[in-house]
């Protein structure tokens, strides 16, 4: 079946569908010389006859006298209308016989026939190849991946057995592939992997295994591997993965941290040494209506403010930054400082109650998390997860009001989404906003274009599988000490260049230059200063710890280096 629809593909897409138009104008221009033939028949067997024919009739006619099979049980007896027979007949050789067959095989049979004979799939890279990234297992990931590697320009091969992905890959996509078993030593040999820059294992758990301990035996390249269960990750790392990533774990956990409603404790997105990363909902807190210099949140917890998240759009914010009922805060500094904000905020977990839709691994993986803060969740969906025995879930359709108010939608804080299906997650999301108007809602996107969408419906935070497990496998392969918190906001490390340094950090213009905040300073041999104040003077080798974007990562990269 796959075959099928890949060889139907062909013909719907550059010079084969210009092709198409021709041919439907063409099965248009038939389907009018047969109509008119009809009627016509229908008038001389009148006129000339003195018959009367249904234009059924008159359509079987036609098409028994252009197809030259002359059944023989109607005709002419007339000379008018045997001369009208001849040309129906002569102009049915003409544009049936002779000039369809001919525009098919023209058309679309003879390039189809050399397009198949001309492709031949690479079974190598070339031999003076070395540093590029070898990828087993084509799926969102790996697609979000390539489009990272390109801008970058790292070359990289995918590696498949099957002939149809390798065809559309290389010839509609124009990304590099190698034919052969991802497994098979030889094909391993000929992608050159001893000299790779790493090797990228997203299969099946058993598949990638193999994998590892072939590509084990023969180099010693670093080797990272998505894994599926997390009960395999031991195995996986016993076959030689340097790095193992429990993708739908971490999915899990991301999501249900931006899920629960507590205060910034309950948000910690990461850590760097003593440094805790955090996110807070304004909603419900003494700063909603407030602007960042009212709310006054450094002076009150020591905390500083790096971030604003606004329905999925990050800003670096300034003084006179609102913050609305919708706003989420990303704050910076220790576990003294964040405690210090639960008692400002003054939230309490058991006010907390999240509802997760979806009890497949992702939403195992959050119920498991949630549980470990403890917060209280209630999960919903059609059926039992048999790999999942220790969470109990209210069985139903999530699409039925009664079930959603069942979960006690009504009565949460947070929702997590979780399907597979982004078109019930945005269902699901525009659902639980309209019975929840103030129910916080991350939802999981499982392909990166869908994420518009789900903002759009609502949801508070999207959280891309494609997305994070790029970045994930990126910053492996840059071999970045840095964090990915989310799509659009980094933290990682840069040295303080020899031209800063006796400057104050205020004057050293790295906010202006680079769009990224500075949050501390670590100085070998001395304790890491968390939140340094504008006047703290830079050393030339201390490292700087910042936050901001993808970009601005960049942009600190090229002009403080």
């Amino acid at each position: 079946m796959k075959f099928v629809v890949s060889e139907m593909a062909y013909f719907l897409r550059g010079r084969a569908r210009q092709n198409l138009k021709v041919l439907l104008s063409y099965f248009a221009f038939l389907t009018a010389l047969i109509v008119s033939y009809s009627l016509l028949f229908q008038y001389l067997q009148r006129r000339l006859e003195g018959e009367e024919h249904s234009f059924i009739t008159g359509f079987y006619w036609v098409i028994t006298a252009m197809t030259t099979l002359g059944y023989g049980d109607i005709t002419f007896e007339s000379d008018p209308g045997r001369l009208f027979s001849a040309i129906v007949t002569i102009s049915g050789v003409i544009f049936l016989l002779i000039f369809l067959p001919f525009g098919m095989i023209s058309l679309f049979l003879a390039p189809w026939i050399e397009n198949r004979m001309r492709y031949r799939p690479a079974h190598g890279v070339p031999p003076e190849m070395e540093g590029h990234v070898v990828i087993f297992g084509l799926d969102p990931v790996t697609r979000a991946l390539t489009r990272k590697l390109k801008s970058q320009d790292i070359p990289f091969f995918f590696v498949t057995e099957n002939y149809e992905e390798a065809l559309r890959l290389d010839e509609q996509e124009g990304t590099k592939v190698v034919y052969g078993s991802p497994a098979d030593p030889q094909v391993l040999k000929k992608l050159r992997i001893e000299s790779a820059r790493y090797l990228i294992a997203n299969m099946g758990d058993t598949d990638n295994t193999n994998i590892i301990l072939t590509a084990r035996s023969l180099c010693k390249t670093p080797i990272a591997a998505i894994v599926e269960e997390p009960e395999h990750i031991e195995f996986l790392r016993l076959a030689g993965a340097d790095q193992v990533i429990p993708l739908k774990r971490i999915l899990g956990r991301d999501l249900a941290t931006r899920a629960t409603t507590q205060g910034a404790l309950a948000h910690v997105l990461d850590s760097f040494g003593k440094l805790l990363v955090a996110e807070l909902p304004v909603h419900g807190t003494p700063f909603a209506g407030l602007t960042l210099a009212q709310a006054s949140v450094r002076e009150r917890t020591g905390l500083a403010v790096v971030g604003i998240w606004e329905r999925g759009d990050f800003s670096i914010p300034v003084p006179e930054t609102p913050l609305g009922e919708n706003t989420v805060i990303v704050v910076v500094g220790t576990q003294e400082h964040l405690e210090a904000l639960e008692k400002v905020t003054g939230e309490k977990s058991e006010e907390d109650l999240v509802l997760i839709i979806g009890h497949g691994r992702i939403g195992c993986a959050a119920a498991a998390f949630l549980e470990r803060r403890p917060v209280p969740f209630i999960l919903v969906d059609q059926a039992p997860n048999p790999h999942c025995s220790e969470h109990i879930a209210v069985i139903g359709d999530a699409t039925s009001r009664s079930i959603l108010q069942q979960a006690a939608i009504e009565e949460a804080k947070g929702l997590i989404v979780t399907t597979n299906d982004d078109g019930a997650n945005i269902f699901f999301t525009l659902a639980c906003r309209r019975l929840n108007p103030h129910v916080r809602i991350v939802s999981r996107a499982n392909r990166e274009e869908n994420v518009e969408q789900l903002y759009t419906a609502g949801a508070d935070f999207v959280v891309s599988n494609a997305s994070v497990g790029a970045n994930i496998l990126m910053n492996i392969l840059e071999q970045k000490a840095s964090i990915f918190l989310s799509e659009g906001m980094n933290v990682f490390r840069s040295p303080v260049p020899a031209s800063m340094n006796g400057k104050t950090l205020r004057n050293s213009g790295i906010r202006d230059r680079t769009g990224c905040t500075v949050i501390a300073l670590e100085e070998s041999g001395k304790e890491t200063t968390i939140l340094p104040s504008p006047d703290e003077k830079l050393t030339a080798g201390t490292n700087l710890i910042l936050i901001g974007s993808a970009e601005q990562e960049a942009a600190c990269r090229r002009n403080l280096s």
